[in-house]
């Protein structure tokens, strides 16, 4: 089965690897879509540290192929979500990939592949939102208007909080406002101000920084009021700092949050009844 791997800095290569099916758990699919994130292209340029060799891709699409045993649950052909929840070093840029049942979940008939990728985000989305116990009505800064950040900012919406999204792009400040994000705020020298005035002065009491930005830490302090709590959150590491004495000063609650794993039957839910809205999300495709 042919796989790819990355070997070493900038270099990627093409092995045949064998995978058996073995464990009576397991179940063999023919990968039909994987996302490659920001986070392997890092460690492929050597942005992030990753222990070589690896198979990038921590998550995918496919069909089941074949089981060990009778199963009640898995059948030939089934469409598929999979992802590495046990295993950091094998992704899925790869022809067929044999994977624990616990880490394989059906896809219902109306979910495409495509918005299928996004079950990561949106089952790390729905993890912040839980830790954070953001309840009705509060507003929530979210700085970084990315994908993920752009899905938190809608499943907030959803459970009726406001989302406030701040970022430094106006192509994801667009975005934002076409998945009908009301507050979108440019990164600028009023920003603190027009935080205040959307909040009626009390600043926002949750906020959220998505790692997949360059906006500096010290903008979480202006958006924050006393006692808040922070979701640090992301797909991809980040190489900003937090400036301690500011956080200690605003006795800030900080929370590090990089897995939704028991969100993934919650975000495939949400799929099904079209509750988030990823029409304008444009990722390459190969």
């Amino acid at each position: 089965m042919n796989s790819w791997q990355i070997t070493n800095i900038k270099e990627i290569s093409k092995i045949n690897l064998i995978e058996n099916l073995d464990e009576v758990d397991s179940v063999k699919v023919k990968i039909t879509r994987c996302f490659i994130t920001q986070k392997d292209i890092n460690a492929y340029l050597g942005i992030e540290k990753h222990e070589m060799p690896f198979i990038p891709g921590e998550f995918a699409v496919g069909q089941t192929t074949e089981t060990l045993n009778d199963s009640s649950y898995f059948f030939k052909g089934q469409k598929v979500y999979v992802t590495t929840k046990d295993d950091k070093n094998n992704g899925f840029l790869k022809e067929f990939a044999v994977v624990s049942k616990n880490n394989c979940y059906v896809l219902p008939a109306n979910v495409n592949e495509y918005d299928a990728l996004f079950i990561k985000h949106i089952s790390l989305a729905l993890t912040v939102i839980d830790r954070l116990k953001i309840e009705k009505g509060e507003y929530v800064a979210i700085v970084g208007g990315s994908i993920l950040g752009n899905i938190i900012a809608q499943l907030v919406t959803y459970y009726k909080a406001v989302p406030i999204i701040v970022d430094k792009s106006e192509s994801n400040i667009e975005i934002s406002q076409k998945t009908d994000i009301y507050y979108n705020l440019l990164v600028n020298k009023n920003l603190e101000k027009e935080i205040i005035d959307i909040t009626g002065g009390r600043k926002c009491k949750k906020v959220i920084y998505v790692t997949d930005n360059d906006i500096n830490f010290d903008t979480v302090l202006k958006l924050a009021s006393n006692n808040a709590y922070l979701a640090v959150t992301g797909i991809t590491d980040t190489t900003q700092k937090l400036n301690l004495s500011s956080a200690f000063d605003k006795n800030l609650n900080i929370k590090f949050i990089k897995e939704g794993y028991d969100n993934i039957g919650t975000a495939i839910n949400l799929l099904v009844q079209k509750a988030v809205n990823l029409s304008f999300f444009k990722i390459n495709d190969y």
